[in-house]
């Protein structure tokens, strides 16, 4: 028995000592390399000055396969592996624009963790804190400074060169009192939509459902933002604290859009599945920014190459889209691909019929539905883009991007009867082209070049036949601007930094009204302009924890008018206490690209605005200036904000603004002064949020010899809207219930007096009247799901219904009035979509 207990004893000292020798054992990391080569046959190439003095404790490495081992060696040495070939890597150092992975917790003296608090590495680059105060990059850069912010407490400034990445950081801040709340509401409309003082940014990955919608439309979820209303109930007709849909910037990677809208503006153009992140401002607008007078929209894709094959493929009621990532060289070389195409030409889906009805009334499309009338209508929308990534080395990136996007209608009308044929066709498409050359360098200075091009036309033709006789009114326009952007920026410390840049633009843009038969052809309107565009711009960006600073100033020369104007622009924050901070803001911008409203009105009347420049004869440049003071209040889980405005846009024209009508039909230029403000209330809980908005705008204009020169209210004037929006999420479900109300929006009434004759017509006050007050409740429902716990391939399915209680609200009404001797009164109504569902099935993987 003494004789086993000694055989156990030596064999437990004999493990212990081996275990210890194995676990403590020390190599030089020479030596290391030289066994990792023999064992995964690969070869390392090296400077002896790089690896001198690095040694390895243990072996883990040993087990974990090239890839993992790589990285594990990279996070213990804090040398720059990099595998140039399958058998061969480089050892280097790190430089300053290499890409690492980065973790941490984020909590407070107490060990508390903070929730929603804001980590970022550049001004636009981040994330926030989960639910236990940890956050993740898969690619963060090696000499990026990281600042840590959450509510109440005191900032942290840190390098990431200095930090762990083989464990999880731990930070911990300390409380303080009047230090600025940087205004970062994580989840701020819903999860996926955050807000950064003046910026919205959307991450349409992120997004889970918003009331009324499958998918994460990118437009749609602009309109939850308080101050934005789209009184057609299209997704593209945005009108921003009472500016106009083509007084919105959109940019999509740096290509300026003209057409944002498929089906007649319904559902945005873009497609949210190859979206990386979707830049919103309505107030204190960039400096960078220029030739619009309301809002920004910057939408912009994944700029990091792909290390691995991914996309996704899905159908809903009314189209089926795909995308793809496809690495041609793993994180060096990659290529992005969309494509989307609606099937509402080969089949009629109960929502199709729903918008359909919306979009089509009051057109011969839903009047064509007769005994003797044999119709065939021809409705198809869809786009596609490519984005190439090359990562030349560590400190040069460039891409190559591609947007195309395509509405076709071909309607036609026989009259067995009559013998009469009717055809009306209608095609607008926007395409753009982008190639982007940026430099990051591990100095202070970093700069991005590009080119891009930009295409829109509009097409329509009517076409009638009578026996051999054929008429074609025609209505074109076509938009071709061609432009270049350098862009630089300069660190000047860890609180301050500068951009600068320098903006050229060609812009050429064409429209015409035509009438033709067969012994005539006549030309009703038309118009070619050019015009050359010479901007440059600098800002300066101050931000610690007592203050925000944002100045800066545009000058825009346009040459062939030989006007310059000078836009300076400023946004401030500053903390009152603890929960309270102050925001001011003021811009002053101009425009010389904008719709006008046809004069020559269509047969079909879905696309009656055309694009046109400004002239020296015609339509001068539109100029605006806006100030805004708001207040934020966060406390648990409260986020409050209100804020107010004063807006004036000058030198708009009744054919921008829309008020040709047989009362008055002058061409006018007149100003717009908007009045407003935006209340915003939400309360968190784990998984479920609340939000209400409440916005008031008061828009009123005035036009010389309009009106007895007195103001009047707008046109889209809606004085008041609510809007009140509920989340919860629970395992893999998804639920949102939203509300909107709103009151109707400003028209001209008009009634006729029956006498002997033609008949009198009367108008009342110039938009003198209100359309009955809007309300529609909406909802969604999403489930994600995988095949088992281990599965990469994701899965979704959702329903959504908007209007669930099917009220039929009065978007519009105008009245005009026959052309004839016995002339008669047609009140054109225009109704709102019914109850209308919507399904989607969606794979990821």
């Amino acid at each position: 028995m003494k004789h086993h207990r000694l055989l156990i004893i030596l064999w437990l000292l004999s493990s212990a000592v081996w275990a210890q020798e194995g676990a403590g054992v020390s190599k030089s990391l020479r030596e290391y390399l030289s066994d990792l080569s023999d064992h995964h046959n690969i070869e390392f190439s090296y400077l002896d000055q790089v690896i001198e003095d690095k040694f390895i404790e243990g072996d883990a490495a040993q087990s974990l396969s090239l890839p993992e081992m790589l990285v594990w060696l990279e996070n213990t040495t804090r040398l720059r592996f990099e595998q140039i070939r399958d058998d061969y890597v480089v050892i280097r150092p790190f430089h300053s624009s290499d890409l690492v992975s980065l973790c941490g917790y984020v909590t407070d003296y107490s060990n508390e963790p903070l929730i929603g608090a804001t980590v970022s590495y550049t001004l636009n680059d981040g994330g926030f804190t989960d639910g236990n105060g940890y956050f993740e990059f898969d690619s963060i850069p090696y000499g990026a400074r990281l600042t840590i912010r959450s509510i109440g407490y005191l900032a942290k400034h840190l390098s990431v060169k200095n930090l762990s990445f083989t464990s999880c950081n731990k930070f911990r801040l300390g409380e303080s009192v009047n230090v600025l709340e940087e205004v970062v509401i994580s989840d701020y409309l819903a999860a996926g939509i955050h807000k950064n003082h003046n910026r919205v940014t959307i991450d349409p990955d992120e997004l889970k459902t918003l009331s009324g919608l499958v998918e994460p439309d990118i437009l749609q979820s602009i309109q939850q933002v308080p101050g934005v209303n789209s009184p057609y109930e299209t997704a593209a007709g945005l009108h921003v604290r009472g500016g106009l849909p083509d007084q919105n910037l959109v940019l999509w990677n740096g290509i300026k859009t003209y057409n944002q809208g498929h089906f007649f503006g319904m559902i945005s153009a873009f497609n949210p599945y190859i979206t990386d992140k979707v830049t919103f401002i309505k107030s204190g607008t960039s400096a960078r920014y220029g030739d619009r007078v309301s809002s920004v929209i910057d939408i912009s894709t994944n700029q990091k190459p792909a290390d691995r094959i991914s996309g996704g493929v899905g159908t809903n009621m009314l189209y089926a889209d795909g995308f793809l990532n496809l690495p041609v060289i793993p994180s060096k070389l990659s290529l992005q691909l969309s494509a989307r195409r609606s099937f509402t030409d080969l089949v009629e889906t109960f929502t199709y019929n729903q918008m359909a009805d919306r979009v089509f009334q009051n057109t011969k499309i839903s009047e064509s539905i007769s005994a003797d009338r044999q119709s065939n209508n021809r409705f198809f929308f869809n786009d596609f883009t490519s984005n190439l990534i090359w990562k030349v080395n560590a400190d040069n990136k460039l891409t190559i991007n591609t947007l195309y996007n395509k509405n076709d209608l071909d309607f036609q009308l026989e009259n067995t009867s009559t013998s009469q044929s009717y055809n009306d066709k209608l095609l607008n498409a926007n395409e753009g082209y982008a190639i982007n050359w940026k430099n990051q360098s591990s100095g202070p200075v970093s700069f991005d070049i590009d080119a891009n091009y930009a295409k829109y036309i509009l097409e329509y033709e009517f076409i009638i036949t009578e026996a051999d006789t054929t008429t074609n009114s025609s209505k074109k326009n076509l938009v071709r601007e061609a432009g270049a952007r350098l862009n630089g920026s300069y660190q000047l410390n860890d609180e301050s930094s500068l951009t600068f840049g320098y903006h050229y633009s060609n812009n050429r843009t064409q429209y015409a009204y035509e009438t033709a038969g067969s012994s005539y052809n006549l030309v009703l309107d038309a118009d070619n302009t050019t015009i050359n565009t010479h901007a440059g711009f600098l800002e300066y960006e101050f931000e610690n924890d007592y203050l925000f600073v944002n100045p800066g100033i545009r000058v825009n020369h346009y040459k062939e008018l030989g006007k310059t104007f000078f836009e300076p622009r400023l946004y401030v924050a500053k903390p009152l206490s603890k929960q309270i901070s102050l925001s001011a803001s003021g811009e002053y911008r101009t425009q010389v690209a904008s719709q006008i409203k046809e004069s020559v009105i269509s047969d079909l009347s879905l696309e009656n605005k055309v694009w046109a420049l400004a002239s020296s004869d015609r339509f001068p440049v539109i100029k605006s200036y806006q100030a805004t003071l708001g207040s934020d209040y966060n406390n648990k889980g409260w986020h409050i904000n209100l804020e107010g405005y004063r807006k004036q846009v000058m030198d708009v024209t009744t054919l921008t603004f829309g008020y040709l009508n047989p009362q008055d039909n002058a061409f006018r230029v007149g100003d717009s002064r908007i009045f407003g403000a935006d209340l915003f209330v939400k309360k968190s809980w784990v998984n479920y949020e609340t939000w209400a908005s409440y916005s008031y705008i008061r828009t009123e204009n005035s036009f010389t010899g309009l009106n007895n020169d007195e103001p009047f209210p707008g046109s889209w004037n809606i004085e008041h809207t609510v809007r009140w929006t509920n989340n919860y999420n629970i395992d893999r479900w998804s639920f949102s219930l939203g509300w909107l109300w709103h009151t109707g929006k400003s028209y001209t009434e008009v009634t006729e007096e029956n006498s002997e004759g033609p008949v009198s017509i009367v108008y009342g006050a110039l938009n003198g009247n209100n359309l009955p007050v809007y309300h529609r409740l909406d909802c969604s429902i999403l489930y994600e799901f995988t095949a088992n716990k281990f599965d990469h391939i994701r899965y979704r399915i959702g329903l959504s219904v908007m209007n669930l209680y099917n009220r039929r609200n009065l978007l519009n009404r105008e009245f005009r009035t026959t052309p004839s001797l016995d002339n008669e009164l047609i009140d054109t109504k225009v109704y709102s979509l019914g109850i209308t569902p919507n399904l989607v099935f969606r794979v990821f993987f």
